[in-house]
């Protein structure tokens, strides 16, 4: 196997990767090799087979599967085991939880079924606009257009999050985030927004309004078309000391509070 890899980088080097992309754009092949980002490089795979295979935790296997295959979330087995941690993280029925961006309901019906998995009795709000993006910076935040991923219904997403521990809010959270305003111990928050006002607007939110030992996890920090939200979070770190940011290699945030501030 490593005399067939060691082949294959060499191959890779000699023929160059811009020569193969238009060999096979040529044969109308759609597809074509990273020249950057993640999948040019190999050490996401490094010892794979000494860790754990996700399918041999059942409950978590279950769930994420029963999401992925509603059609629903664009989060893959990788991402929805962070949210899986973070739900099993939150150390009382009194933390509620929070998620922002929840587009079709697939994160948020997985945290749902998460916590009635593991005997969680949380309360959890989950806010979006069903209208797509409310507010975008063109400058920093590339192609993301007002009204980006409003292919979506409040409606159906309602129907599919039913659960007595729910509570769903439609419109701009700048607007809706009011109806949380009085709440401070937040226990888990999965942020979703894309772009870099709404994600600044959140982490200062929620900043005052959670507890040490809570986390906050953002999605796309990683993604090279969200560089307006990475711009958000690498700002709110580097100015707040409450907080202590880690990059997982799954494109994700974890920012972890570890000091307390004044409340509200």
């Amino acid at each position: 196997m490593k005399i067939v890899k060691k082949v294959i980088k060499k191959t890779l080097r000699k023929i160059g990767i811009d020569r193969i992309n238009k060999a096979l754009k040529s044969q109308g092949v759609k597809y074509e090799l990273a020249k950057t980002g993640a999948t040019y490089y190999t050490y996401y795979w490094r010892k794979a087979t000494k860790k754990i295979d996700l399918k041999t935790l059942p409950s978590f296997w279950e769930i994420a599967s029963m999401v992925i295959d509603d059609q629903r979330t664009s989060l893959y087995y990788d991402r929805l085991y962070t949210l899986w941690q973070g739900v099993l993280s939150v150390p009382s029925f009194d933390y509620p939880l929070a998620e922002i961006g929840t587009y079709r309901g697939g994160s948020a019906k997985f945290i749902i079924e998460t916590m009635k998995k593991n005997g969680y009795k949380n309360k959890f709000f989950v806010f979006d606009t069903f209208e797509g993006h409310a507010l975008v910076d063109q400058r920093l935040d590339g192609k993301h257009r007002v009204g980006s991923f409003g292919d979506t219904s409040y409606e159906e997403v309602k129907a599919y999050l039913n659960s007595p521990n729910v509570t769903l809010h439609k419109g701009n959270f700048l607007e809706t985030a009011q109806n949380i305003d009085h709440i401070t111990n937040f226990g888990m928050v999965h942020i979703d927004v894309d772009v870099h006002p709404v994600t600044t607007f959140c982490l200062k939110f929620f900043e005052r309004r959670t507890l040490p030992g809570s986390i906050i996890i953002v999605d796309d920090y990683g993604n090279l078309s969200c560089k307006g939200l990475k711009k958000a979070v690498d700002d709110f770190v580097q100015t707040n000391s409450h907080f202590k940011m880690f990059y997982l290699l799954t494109g994700q945030a974890l920012l972890v509070k570890v000091n307390n501030v004044e409340a509200v």
